[in-house]
Parts: C-alpha cells; sequence; structure tokens
C-alpha cells in the first residue's frame, strides 16, 4: 500500500510560485544564488539549451533549442518562464526579444521573460539611463549588448569587462566584480546604475557593496529576472541584501 503523503498544500515545493529558468548553458551557481533570494514557497525548475561558448555557431545551437526547452517547462506547471541568455538574444538584434518572449508564451501558455529585457525593465524602474556594462564577456560580444541596449534609449558610458573563459566564469572573484564596478564609476563618474549580466557572475554578493561606495543603483542578472518574475506574479515580498531594485516590491 502507498503511503500517503503528509505534505500539506503549503509545505509543497513552489507552493507560492514555480519559476521556470531557461538556463543557456550548465547550471553552476544559478541555483544556489536563486534559492538565496527567493522567498519562501518560490522554487525554480531550470532546463538548459546547452550552449558551449561565445560563438555564433553555439547561438544557434541554443536558439534551436528554446522551444522543446519551453515545452519541457510547460509541464512542469510553470507560473512564470524566464530565459536567461543576453548573448543570444543580443545577436540576434533589436526585436527578437519580443519574438522570442511571443514564442515562448504562445508554446507554453505562461507569462515569460528574457534577461535582457528583465534587466532593461530593472533600469527603467530605478529611473537608469546612463549605464556602465559590467560583465565576463568578450569585447565582440559587449559591442553587440551595446548596440541593443542603445536601441533601446539606453547610453552605455563605461564598459569593463573581466574577459573570462566561458567555462571559467565562476572562477571570477566578487573582488574582481567589485573593482571592475569602481574602475566602471571612474572611467565615467556621471553614470545613473550599473548593469551586470551573465547568470554565472558572482555579482550577487558585492551589489550592495556597490550601490553603497559608488551611490548609484547596480542591477545584477538574477536579481533582475527574480524581480520581474515577482512583480508580474503579484508577489509583494521586499528582499534586502541583494540591492536597492530587490526592496522595491
Amino acid at each position: 500500500m502507498k503511503p500517503q503523503s503528509t505534505r500539506t498544500a503549503e509545505h509543497m515545493f513552489g507552493w507560492r510560485a514555480r519559476i521556470g529558468y531557461l538556463c543557456p548553458s550548465v547550471f553552476e551557481m544559478i541555483a544556489y544564488d536563486f534559492y538565496r533570494i527567493a522567498p519562501p514557497g518560490v522554487g525554480m525548475i531550470g532546463v538548459t539549451c546547452m550552449i558551449d561558448g561565445w560563438e555564433a555557431d553555439a547561438y544557434r545551437t541554443g536558439l534551436a533549442r528554446i522551444e522543446e526547452c519551453a515545452i519541457e517547462l510547460s509541464r512542469r506547471k510553470c507560473d512564470f518562464i524566464i530565459h536567461a541568455g543576453v548573448p543570444l538574444v543580443v545577436s540576434q538584434g533589436n526585436g527578437y526579444e519580443d519574438e522570442l518572449i511571443k514564442t515562448i508564451e504562445t508554446l507554453t501558455n505562461t507569462p515569460a521573460t528574457t534577461s535582457i529585457v528583465a534587466g532593461m525593465e530593472a533600469l527603467k524602474a530605478l529611473s537608469v539611463r546612463r549605464i556602465g556594462l559590467v560583465n565576463p564577456y568578450p569585447s565582440e560580444l559587449n559591442a553587440a549588448v551595446m548596440a541593443f541596449m542603445k536601441g533601446h534609449g539606453f547610453e552605455i558610458d563605461a564598459v569593463v569587462s573581466l574577459g573570462a573563459d566561458f567555462t571559467r566564469i565562476g572562477d571570477v572573484s566578487e573582488a574582481d566584480v567589485y573593482a571592475a564596478a569602481k574602475e566602471a564609476g571612474r572611467q565615467a563618474p556621471n553614470l545613473e546604475g550599473l548593469y551586470l549580466p551573465c547568470p554565472q557572475f558572482p555579482a550577487l554578493d558585492v551589489i550592495d557593496a556597490i550601490e553603497c561606495d559608488l551611490g548609484i543603483p547596480a542591477v545584477g542578472h538574477l536579481s533582475s529576472e527574480i524581480w520581474m518574475a515577482l512583480k508580474v506574479l503579484k508577489i509583494r515580498n521586499p528582499i534586502p541584501g541583494f540591492g536597492k531594485l530587490l526592496t522595491m516590491m
């Protein structure tokens, strides 16, 4: 005889919200950081497109897998879906983000976003237009990010890349991220905010320090994605310790 579960609804996984996370590559720091930020009762269901580099061929591979990954998340009854992968979206040019979100929402009947859209919406919520970029991307990818964000009305006044190898982003230290943010502030003293994309980038624990010492908001990759998901799902849970954005719930 199958034992009867003693778990009540409020103790089931994701009883408050189930966030689908469509990751471009392997899960390394993302799940750990997600559960440090997420309010009680909010769970992550993740899949990956398994891209293996910052090259056009890798992007094509990842883009070809998005639909099947989205359908798999739909089967797991997600309440919101995040497509994480700035390189995949900016490589396709302005306008592709809307097409991608529409495709995911149509396939899954679930609200969705993509990381670059979440980041830009977060910057707008903080009244930030003049930004500095801090990330591990190669120069050609940063050029694409800059062009994409300029097409959405942002001014990019500083870019500081730590130039990490695709498979070694997690080796970048928090001290490196903090120093890069300070360098962006030195390059452009009139910045209104910083954007730190890339889900494997160890920025989460230095966002508060960056904001304190530079006196401007800093929007991280995962923090902006979670902020947007909770906003859409009307989960009004201010989250301290990871920057101004997450206190604005």
